[in-house]
């Protein structure tokens, strides 16, 4: 089931009216942590919210819930900083529910849902050919099966309304880029 547009609107809506950028508090990254599997971003500016996930040495999930948001402040860069969502803000971009379904010697696979994008995310984790952890979040995107979740995009219509939003992937048969938009005009 979609969530209606209005109700994606009043939790973007409400991240623009009542969202704090101050305070960078820097989030701290384990040294097996994947810092971003995928992110949403907003026409207004080039801040993003950055999904990171906490990881072992084995790159199997350090908690139960191991998915985790965050600011990742481009706007007053360099540095680029970091900072933690606030309550506001999780309204729009936190998540609902996220359950680790698999694990394995080589990885794990992690079901995510956002509150705003209801539809299941499937993150898998390995270590890539360098031995580093590395995560891949996978999603129905246009009827693509499995495709590659790179990025959520919301175009603001202007203060307090959202034109659309569309979630960016790449197809898994083809690698081509694949788009939908789930809501606005």
């Amino acid at each position: 089931m979609r969530p209606s547009f209005r109700r994606v609107l009043s939790g973007f809506v409400g991240t623009l009216v009542f969202s704090t950028n101050s305070d960078a508090d820097g989030i701290p990254f384990g040294a097996f942590d994947v810092p971003t599997v995928f992110f949403i971003s907003k026409s207004d500016d080039r801040n993003r919210v950055d999904y990171g996930m906490r990881l072992d040495q084995r790159c199997d999930p350090v908690t139960a819930e191991p998915v985790f948001p965050y600011w990742r402040e481009f706007e007053r860069s360099p540095p680029v900083r970091t900072h933690s969502l606030g309550m506001f803000e999780w309204m729009a971009y936190g998540i609902a529910e996220q359950r680790v379904v698999r694990r394995t010697a080589i990885g794990s696979t992690t079901v995510v849902t956002l509150k705003q994008v209801r539809r299941p995310i499937s993150i898998t984790t390995h270590k890539d050919v360098s031995g580093r952890c590395a995560a891949l979040g996978t999603m129905t995107i246009a009827g693509s099966e499995g495709a590659e979740l790179v990025s959520v995009y919301v175009k603001l219509a202007g203060f307090l309304s959202v034109e659309y939003v569309k979630v960016v992937g790449k197809d898994p048969k083809t690698g081509l880029p694949v788009e939908e938009r789930l809501h606005g005009r």
